[in-house]
């Protein structure tokens, strides 16, 4: 049967194939800006990688640099064993359960655990279920005009090295009662050696170590500890190694009868 012919008028085809014509090439040309927006991220993607990494690098390195080296640090007296000389322990060696707890002098939320808790530790302490390790830290210096929370370490490090933990307890609960705001000053050196003579570290010795920083390069060193031991924050609480989620009387009580189960 012969084809049936084109009866369509020459114009009509000429602006119907023209928009065929117009339409291929809109779909070609879209179709290289799709490439090329590919490539572009693709590129953009490798860089931020790059600048990330290069980034990572420097932080590292200015971190490291920074870090103050802390290897020939002297540690005072009276340290616990089990916290490579940075903390100090109340209770007794055959105590069931072992609490640890890092704490900022400057941080108010060690102040508020220590208003919540104190009582029910040193009661644990006393029935001997609990042996705690108090773990001095300086992580908010830059909370502060004259880096206090490395100034009040060192002070309660003095006071453990010169007069034994029982002083050092006594000291850490006087900084926490009179805990300056943070962003401004801390207690004067001379509120310090006040409070340590209160505490029973009284002395020439004592208040020259409080004003030259004796253990300062300790306290870097027990900060630099914890935070390899896994702090990321204060207080840090641990009940036989565990952290509790909540720092509280309450979740303290429980994670310790837990642990003696």
């Amino acid at each position: 049967m012969p084809a049936t012919p084109d009866r369509t008028p020459g114009p009509t085809r000429g602006r119907q194939a023209a928009r065929e014509r117009i339409a291929a090439r809109r779909a070609a040309e879209l179709a290289a800006e799709r490439r090329r927006r590919r490539r572009r991220a693709q590129l953009g993607a490798g860089i931020a990688v790059a600048v990330l990494v290069v980034i990572a690098v420097v932080v590292t390195v200015v971190i490291q640099s920074a870090r103050t080296d802390t290897s020939a640090a002297v540690a005072p007296g009276n340290t616990a064993e089990g916290t490579a000389e940075t903390g100090f322990a109340l209770g007794s060696a055959d105590a069931p359960v072992t609490v640890d707890v890092y704490e900022d002098y400057l941080c108010p939320a060690c102040r508020a655990f220590e208003t919540d808790a104190s009582g029910t530790i040193d009661q644990l302490v006393t029935d001997g279920v609990v042996r705690v390790r108090y773990r001095p830290v300086a992580i908010l210096d830059r909370l502060s005009d004259d880096d206090y929370s490395t100034r009040a370490a060192n002070a309660a490090a003095v006071v453990a090295d010169a007069a034994g933990v029982e002083a050092f307890h006594t000291f850490s609960e006087l900084l926490f009662a009179r805990q300056p705001a943070e962003g401004g000053p801390g207690l004067p050196d001379d509120e310090l050696i006040t409070l340590a003579a209160q505490a029973g570290a009284g002395g020439d010795d004592v208040a020259s170590g409080i004003r030259d920083l004796r253990f300062g390069t300790w306290v870097a060193r027990a900060t630099d500890q914890a935070s390899r031991d896994g702090l990321t924050g204060t207080p840090w609480v641990l009940v036989d190694g565990v952290p509790l989620e909540v720092p509280t009387a309450e979740a303290l009580t429980a994670a310790v009868e837990a642990a003696q189960r």
